[in-house]
């Protein structure tokens, strides 16, 4: 199968599933980080200008998905979930001396997906790990989509948030420095920088390791 064709499947059962339980571990890679360029990015702009800072955080996480996708093109494509879990698990117990709390729902979701990555790896199904890496890079573009998107339409209207179950597990919100900039509404702003921000990421799905 084609990496585009991949590609495609993969960003739609994400779309159809972001809001259950079963990307419950793509949620915590996502979030992350969007933790981790917001702290970057507190620290570089300081009191610079909301929406900047904003659109800014947005072009960075698609630069890092772009990233991953041009990494996906190389050997190096199947190291991707048990990089993007292992980030993501020391990042989680980093977090847990910090609050002085271990969540547990947390850590053994992270831990059953390290283990069942690693027995993949294990028998070398490379077919399957590169499905599961295209499951993680996507997934950012579904964290962009909920936060500027879905996000800001659940907030605004009662019965579009009974309708967007995606964002039922999104707990950080992408799109308020947009609210009524230029007298649009948020969702708006965000619709629009997921169109754009989506073209370069549509360019360099194409012309990848085959699964």
């Amino acid at each position: 199968m084609r990496s585009e064709e991949r590609a495609g499947i993969v960003a739609a059962v994400l779309l159809l599933l972001w809001g259950t339980v079963l990307t419950f571990p793509l949620h915590l890679f996502t979030v992350f980080l969007e933790r981790v360029v917001n702290n970057a990015c507190g620290v570089v702009l300081g009191s610079a200008p909301a929406v900047l800072v904003q659109i800014i955080k947005i072009v960075i996480l698609t630069a890092v998905e772009i990233l991953l996708l041009l990494v996906s093109k190389t050997r190096f494509a199947c190291y991707i979930p048990v990089s993007a879990l292992l980030l993501t698990s020391v990042s989680f117990v980093l977090r847990c001396i910090q609050i002085r709390y271990f969540d547990t729902k947390t850590g053994i979701a992270l831990a059953i997906v390290l283990i069942l990555t690693a027995l993949i790896h294990l028998f070398r199904a490379e077919k399957i790990l590169l499905w599961e890496g295209d499951l993680f890079i996507f997934s950012i573009s579904v964290h962009l989509i909920t936060g500027l998107v879905a996000a800001p339409l659940a907030a605004s209207y009662v019965v579009m948030d009974k309708l967007l179950y995606i964002d039922h597990y999104h707990d950080t919100d992408m799109s308020g420095a947009f609210a009524q900039f230029m007298t649009l509404p948020a969702f708006v702003w965000g619709l629009f920088f997921v169109i754009i921000l989506s073209l370069p990421v549509i360019y360099y799905s194409f012309s990848r390791k085959k699964a």
